[in-house]
């Protein structure tokens, strides 16, 4: 079986021990600065969450809205075709008695 030496065991126990003191330094060093710049990002992704929602219910809102002035002005020229094929029909006739006159 191989089983490894003392100097192997020590050095394990040294880079666990470096890389332990490395996160104390990391984190003296870098800690606050990171933990704040992970909370202003979670705080801009729910306020860009809050911005996408409400720019959605605008659109939704905007959409609605002309869909009413659509039918708005589809019923305001059916109106004016209607008065327009009365006026028409009107002035026909009035041609007409006047050419059998």
């Amino acid at each position: 079986m191989n089983a490894p030496s003392l100097n192997e065991i020590r050095g394990a126990v040294t880079r666990d021990v470096t890389d332990e003191k490395m996160d104390q330094v990391r984190e003296i060093l870098i800690g606050d600065a990171l933990r704040r710049m992970e909370a202003r990002v979670a705080f801009l992704e729910t306020r860009l969450n809050d911005i996408e929602v409400s720019v959605a219910r605008q659109l939704d809102a905007l959409e609605a809205r002309i869909d009413t002035l659509g039918g708005s002005a589809d019923g305001q020229r059916r109106e004016a075709f209607d008065a327009l094929a009365s006026s028409v029909a009107s002035l026909s006739d009035q041609i007409r008695r006047i050419a059998r006159e």
